[in-house]
């Protein structure tokens, strides 16, 4: 394009291309302006040997003068500039292309970081709950009460450890089934026999190991006024009094 040897559509589309090309392709372009138009003065005269000037004579009409050498000097070094500019259009396309290539694995390696800072958040999260869990289970004021399955999920399970002191707890259920989209399940701390909202959980399947969740405030931890934990399935965000089926009831 720089020698003005392409036209008709290449011509379109290198002008489109041109359009949307950052800096550094512009200045890419800007060099291969300017080799184009130093490129006959690149290379040398070179006189030709007499077998060949003898040669381009004998071709020439008798009614024509003779072609000054200066002519047949300057047919050399313009071949040899279109050769180089040919050779500089490769090797342009091959940086374009490149770069290109070195612009996508970038933007995959920046991707690829983000997404194990998050594993990595999501790891110390799971650590430091973890670590909590622990804290509880040291405790020598520790309370545990199991809860059983109940007639809409026989075969549920759960437990609750709990800490009177500081009123935290863990709540371990297993075989509960996955809650609708529109639903969650609710825990409830039975105070003096009156159900107390004690946070809402949602479960990733039926496993047989069960899930573990942090509870860090309970209403009541005194165990002369619990009468009993129970689980139900209540509305998205749940409710300020238990509505839906019971799914895990443990008595003290």
């Amino acid at each position: 394009h720089a020698l003005g040897l392409i036209d008709g559509q290449d011509s379109i589309r290198f002008k489109q291309a041109l359009a949307s090309a950052d800096e550094e392709m512009l200045q890419a372009y800007q060099a291969a302006i300017q080799s184009a138009a130093n490129l006959s003065l690149a290379a040398p005269e070179a006189p030709l040997s007499a077998s060949v000037l003898n040669k381009l004579m004998a071709r020439i009409e008798p009614v024509q003068a003779p072609a000054p050498k200066v002519r047949i000097a300057w047919i050399m070094p313009f071949r040899i500039a279109a050769f180089t500019t040919a050779c500089l259009a490769i090797v342009t396309v091959g940086l374009i292309s490149y770069i290109n290539y070195l612009r996508t694995g970038t933007e995959s390696l920046q991707g690829q970081v983000a997404e194990n800072r998050v594993q990595i958040q999501l790891l110390q999260d799971s650590l430091s709950q973890r670590e909590a869990m622990l804290d509880i289970i040291r405790s020598n004021q520790m309370q545990v009460v199991v809860m059983n399955g109940q007639e809409v999920n026989p075969a549920g399970y759960g437990k609750i450890i709990w800490d009177p002191v500081d009123k935290k707890a863990i709540l371990h259920v297993s075989q509960l089934p996955k809650q609708s989209a529109d639903k969650d399940y609710q825990l409830w701390v039975i105070r003096d026999k009156v159900p107390v909202d004690a946070g809402i959980f949602q479960v990733s399947g039926n496993s047989k190991n069960g899930q573990l969740y942090k509870i860090d405030r309970l209403a009541e931890a005194d165990k002369s006024h619990i009468n009993a934990f129970a689980i139900t399935l209540e509305p998205k965000g749940g409710v300020k009094q238990p509505s839906g089926k019971m799914y895990l009831l443990g008595s003290i």
